[in-house]
């Protein structure tokens, strides 16, 4: 949340800053309440009903997670980079187990397709508040195998010491970074307030402290990689 952070003070926002579900501020937006969430994955479907700010935060893509202790996933499941082809197909080469998911969450067009062809006996939903507090005690009490998990998430809840061992598949056809928005409605009030956002979001854009909030959470082997990435994506917006 360091971005958006460096959002409210650009904006000098002072108003107050409740946590409500993801699932419950949606429907006050579609409600026409002057409500807006932060940090969110853009996709065609919020695209068409509501307003999107520039990207606020870049990071890595989900990547699936997989117990070790389990076999690895076969070759004809993934392709000549070793990325899963299709998270469905690997879970459905594993009748046996569940992979745990936040209720209320985009992963981006791509991913949320091959989510939603996942027999439900297989899906295992936990709040959005919790996801991360949570769904590693799921799986240590093998109550599920598999977690789609965003690399930096995990860092920073668990640091370089997870309490079991997983393994990681990239996920093939996915692009290697997503950006984090503003979402809010489509009333003239939202869409004044996103044209304000957008152009505090430009002014901490060149701001050292804006790469300082992506990378003060990561392993010192990913810092650089991010670090050019945001600057590659910034450029092509500026």
């Amino acid at each position: 949340m360091d971005t958006a952070q460096l959002l409210l003070d650009a904006i000098d926002y002072n108003k107050p800053i409740l946590e409500v579900s993801l699932k419950r501020s949606f429907q006050q937006i579609e409600n026409g309440e002057s409500v807006c969430v932060i940090n969110k994955i853009k996709s065609a479907e919020r695209e068409k009903k509501y307003t999107i700010s520039l990207p606020l935060n870049f990071f890595q893509t989900q990547k699936l997670y997989q117990l070790a202790s389990l076999a690895p996933l076969a070759p004809e499941l993934l392709n000549e980079n070793g990325e899963v082809v299709s998270i469905q197909k690997a879970l459905n080469a594993f009748k046996a187990s569940a992979i745990v998911l936040p209720e209320t969450y985009s992963f981006g067009e791509r991913v949320d397709n091959d989510l939603s062809n996942i027999d439900d006996s297989q899906i295992i939903t936990l709040s959005n508040s919790t996801f991360f507090t949570r769904f590693m005690k799921i799986i240590s009490a093998g109550k599920a195998d598999f977690a789609l998990i965003f690399p930096a998430s995990l860092y920073q809840s668990f640091g370089d010491t997870q309490p079991v061992e997983m393994r990681s598949y990239a996920i093939a056809n996915n692009p290697k970074f997503v950006s984090g928005h503003m979402i809010c409605g489509k009333t003239p009030e939202a869409l004044a307030f996103i044209e304000k956002v957008n152009a505090a979001i430009k002014s901490i854009y060149s701001k050292p402290i804006f790469i300082e909030a992506h990378t003060k959470y990561l392993p010192a082997n990913s810092k650089q990689i991010i670090e050019r990435a945001i600057q590659q994506q910034v450029s092509n917006i500026l």
